[in-house]
Parts: structure tokens; C-alpha cells; sequence
């Protein structure tokens, strides 16, 4: 593997090291209070715990006590799919695994109808993001929701990049590895990555540099939005996002 700068600060800007500090903190609280609310319900299983751990992680990120600090972060969401807007990025957090050992480059998530479209496009945003985005940038501190779009806009003069915030966390040892990085999905679900790189989940690690673990992606390749659609159940799919071995 070769070492490179920061491909995530490059992109988010100065406002770095305060978005690390923020998604950190996020996915440890997220994981935390599943942790409570597991050990405090007695109905509690694996599938419970990978919700709850979804819908806290997705609640601490968006925090605005929390995002007082980082004014410059515009919590997004598309029908029931969350992104945070920051700099020149657009992370969108899924959960890949509840261990420590499972490979982040051979990781899967549930396809679903918005996320072929966030990521079907190479090097610019699903329409439904960039509205997103627009919308944002009139209203302070509000979050917009919307499902859809009539007309296609022009794309936005500076396309952010959309940034896969992958993370492993269980019951017992909490937020175990972070990455984040740009990539591409298959009809399966399964991930390509362009680059990715860890964030650190405590100070001894430090917070820069990264992992170059693919060639980057052909631009002129077919994307995820190729193809017939695939069957699928939707149901909940965003909701839940991915929980590894805890659907």
C-alpha cells in the first residue's frame, strides 16, 4: 500500500480536523447509546441494536449544540437517507461491520433506489443531493427534505464530492475502525473504492495520511446507474442502512 496525503482534508479544507473531531465523537455516541438502549430493553436483539445504532449515529451528527462548533456543516436528507455536507465533501456514514478484522475493501451494502443514484455518477452529485444542497444554503441551521425532483437542475458550479463514511462498531468494544473515501457500487451492493483512507478513532493515532488500496476508477466505465434496475425489497433499506451480520 502507498502512502499519500490526505486526500479527505484536501478536500474538506481547513475546517478538517474540527469534521474528524465531530465524526469521531458522532460514531462513538451513536454506538454508545445503541449500548444503553440494548442493555436497558429486554426485547433487545442484534437487529434492534444495529437500528439504534443507526438512528443515534445519524442523531449525534447532526447535533446542533455539537455543530455550533462547525458552523460550516449542513446536515442533508433525502427522503430517509442522511448525508453532512462540509467543504468540498458530502459524507454519508454506513455501518460495514461488528468487528474489528473484517476488510474494508471487500465491503457490501444494500442497494436501494437513491443510493444507485449517489452513486451511479463519477465525478458529479445525484440530482436530489445538489437540490439538497441548494435548498441548504438559504436557510441557517435548517434541515430540508424533499422526494421529488420535476425538473433537472444545472449542476452546481463547484461539484462536492460524495464521500463513503465506513465504520465497524459492536456492543463490546464500541466504534472499532473509521475510513472514508470516494467509491463506486456494483449491482450486488458490493463497493469499489477510488481511494480510502482510515480516520483516527483516538489521538494517539493522529489524523492524517492514508491508504491508496485500488487503481482510480475509469471515469469512462459503466456505473452502478448502468443496467436494468434490480428486484429488491426496499422496505427499511435506508432506515437501517448496513449492519453486517446484525440485519
Amino acid at each position: 500500500m502507498t502512502l499519500h496525503g490526505s486526500r479527505f482534508d484536501q478536500l474538506v479544507g481547513v475546517s478538517a480536523p474540527r469534521v474528524r473531531k465531530h465524526v469521531i465523537w458522532s460514531l462513538k455516541t451513536g454506538t454508545q447509546e445503541a449500548v444503553d438502549a440494548y442493555e436497558f430493553s429486554k426485547y433487545s436483539d442484534g437487529h434492534t441494536f444495529g437500528t439504534n445504532r443507526w438512528r443515534f449515529t445519524v442523531g449525534a451528527l447532526k447535533d446542533q449544540d455539537q455543530l455550533e462548533a462547525l458552523p460550516e456543516a449542513k446536515p442533508l436528507r433525502v427522503r430517509s437517507t442522511f448525508m453532512l455536507g462540509v467543504g468540498n465533501a458530502i459524507l454519508y456514514p454506513v455501518c460495514y461491520a461488528s468487528d474489528s478484522t473484517t476488510d474494508v475493501r471487500g465491503m457490501k451494502i444494500r442497494t436501494s433506489q437513491i443510493r444507485t443514484e449517489m452513486f451511479a455518477a463519477y465525478g458529479q452529485l445525484a440530482p436530489q443531493v445538489q437540490t439538497a444542497l441548494r435548498i441548504s444554503d438559504g436557510i441557517d441551521g435548517q434541515e430540508w427534505a424533499f422526494d421529488d425532483l420535476e425538473e433537472t437542475l444545472a449542476e452546481l458550479p463547484e461539484q462536492p464530492k460524495m464521500l463513503l463514511l465506513a465504520y465497524a462498531s459492536n456492543r463490546e468494544g464500541g466504534l472499532l475502525n473509521c475510513f472514508v473515501g470516494e467509491a463506486k457500487l456494483d449491482l450486488s451492493g458490493s463497493v469499489s473504492w477510488e481511494w480510502i483512507e482510515p480516520l483516527a478513532i483516538t489521538d494517539a493515532e493522529g489524523g492524517t495520511g492514508g491508504i491508496s488500496v485500488v487503481s482510480p476508477i475509469d471515469p469512462s466505465a459503466p456505473g452502478f446507474g448502468t443496467g436494468a434496475e434490480p428486484s429488491i425489497n426496499l422496505e427499511d433499506a435506508d432506515d437501517t442502512a448496513n449492519e453486517s451480520n446484525e440485519h
